[in-house]
């Protein structure tokens, strides 16, 4: 299978990272330096066929990419604040550090690798927008990534001194950012059936972010947690170490789940309800646009005809979550209890963004999204970018979920202990993301901030209301079907779903 070749490769790349840390980090360099400098010539290239296509007109979707502080001062606040909240979770200097490197490299080497492939994109080339709107996912997803990687890493070497050797501790975590990194670039690949340029080119740009991501994951990090291991968390910040890494059972999240485990019918349908009323201002949403500009993607100009290619580009986007989700968790209703309650919470958190920009922009029609351009382009790009964002919670949860119950647990036990056991690791992931996506809100104009407003929301959503009731009550009303163990892959020694 597909899913078990990529993992037998992340094994030996993640094995050999950490057996060769300085030759591995030296790798990442020179990938980032070499895709910055031919990015740089690329921009260079087609930057007069690209000032030209402007002059003329062409429909911009996103309108302005950053405040008055410019690209390096955007960047250089958004890494102070990012690098302080980082600090907090972490509780030390070294590691956040590394973190915030590897995001940026990450993001720097996606720019590069996506001004080469704008080539193709002759009419949309890499405006600051689109370069802002994929930093932010890049950034945030690379955050999350390495803040997930540090945490099971230090987790280990306080709990199990004789844990296995850094080869195999790699190649688990490794495994992990494998799965995540491939659902997200399948979901974004739902924006390619729109068929229409500039939601292609974005996709592309969002999709190579994730791809840069996730080779920095298995490179940099396996080498530099080989190197340096314990070291890596001095000076330590004690108040803040022992909030981090507390050895005892969370108390919070069980009191949180009790309505769940006790009534799970009951709590299911309440908690699709409230989502459902959030999603109604969707209805107010007019898909024909009017701003004068392009009235449909793709090139539909009849209010229909452009409403029934956002519902097919949608729906796409949920099938290929399932089918990506189907294969990592080898079960289809594993599969189903990630996806129904992402696909319900994207679209809470598009009609919850509605309501706030609608108040926070008054004098912008509601159904226009609170946009400058065409109101067609808003609720398909945020469903999707929303939809990416909300697996990427639930995906790492289910994971455990389904680890505790391939030991025997019933599925009350395993879905209680797999959502106390991430608890921790989630609630830090949802910090740093809205964390990125508030920053993006004040210095990112135009459309970028405005979908961060989205991100924000589907953070939220799935933080708390999702992931407390929706979610185990539906692994729950699952049970056994759901929590089935899974047979391992013969010929990979890929036996165990630990993380």
């Amino acid at each position: 299978m597909v899913v078990t070749g990529l993992a037998a490769a992340v094994d030996r790349v993640a094995g050999w990272s950490a057996g060769h840390p300085r030759r591995a980090i030296a790798l990442w360099l020179c990938i980032v330096t070499a895709s910055v400098t031919g990015g740089g010539l690329a921009l260079h290239a087609r930057r007069t066929v690209w000032l030209d296509t402007a002059r003329a007109g062409a429909a911009e979707p996103f309108s302005g990419g950053f405040t008055g502080v410019g690209p390096a001062g955007t960047l250089l606040i958004a890494a102070t604040v990012v690098l302080v909240v980082m600090t907090c979770l972490l509780a030390a200097i070294p590691p956040a550090l590394l973190t915030v490197l590897v995001a940026l490299s990450a993001v720097a080497a996606a720019t590069g690798w996506w001004a080469l492939a704008a080539l193709c994109f002759a009419d949309h080339g890499p405006t600051l927008s689109v370069l802002a709107l994929a930093a932010v996912l890049g950034a945030s997803l690379g955050l999350v990534h390495s803040l997930i990687y540090l945490w099971r890493e230090r987790l280990t070497w306080r709990r199990w001194p004789d844990r296995p050797g850094p080869a195999g501790t790699a190649a688990a975590s490794s495994r992990s950012v494998l799965r995540s990194c491939c659902v997200t670039i399948v979901v974004t690949c739902g924006l390619y059936a729109s068929g229409d340029a500039m939601l292609s080119a974005v996709a592309t740009g969002v999709i190579l972010t994730v791809a840069a991501v996730m080779l920095a994951s298995l490179t940099v990090l396996p080498a530099v947690c080989a190197r340096y291991g314990r070291r890596l968390g001095w000076p330590r910040l004690p108040v803040l170490w022992r909030l981090a890494y507390r050895l005892g059972p969370p108390r919070l999240w069980p009191a949180l789940l009790r309505p769940g485990v006790r009534r799970p019918v009951v709590t299911l349908v309440s908690s699709t309800v409230v989502l459902g009323l959030l999603a109604l201002p969707l209805l107010w949403w007019d898909p024909t646009g009017s701003t004068g500009g392009p009235t449909g993607i793709g090139g539909a100009s009849d209010g229909t005809a452009t409403e029934l290619t956002v519902a097919a580009v949608a729906l796409s986007a949920v099938l290929l979550t399932f089918a990506a989700l189907t294969a990592v968790f080898r079960s289809a209703p594993a599969a189903l209890a990630v996806t129904l309650p992402s696909a319900l919470a994207s679209a809470a958190s598009c009609g919850l963004a509605l309501l706030i920009l609608t108040v926070w922009k008054p004098r912008q029609a509601p159904g226009t999204w609170g946009h400058s351009t065409t109101a067609a382009w808003a609720p398909l790009l945020s469903f999707v970018l929303a939809l990416a964002v909300s697996v990427n919670f639930h995906r790492f949860v289910v994971d455990h979920v389904l680890e505790s119950g391939a030991h025997g647990m019933p599925a009350r036990e395993a879905t209680v202990r797999g959502l106390t056991g991430t608890s921790d690791a989630v609630t830090g992931g949802a910090t740093v993301m809205g964390t990125v996506f508030a920053l993006a809100t004040q210095l990112c104009s135009g459309e970028v901030g405005r979908l961060s407003v989205v991100l924000i929301t589907a953070v939220a959503l799935n933080a708390t209301l999702v992931r407390a009731l929706t979610l185990p009550s539906l692994l729950i009303l699952l049970g056994g079907r759901g929590l089935r163990p899974q047979a391992p892959a013969r010929g990979t020694g890929v036996t165990s779903r630990k993380r």
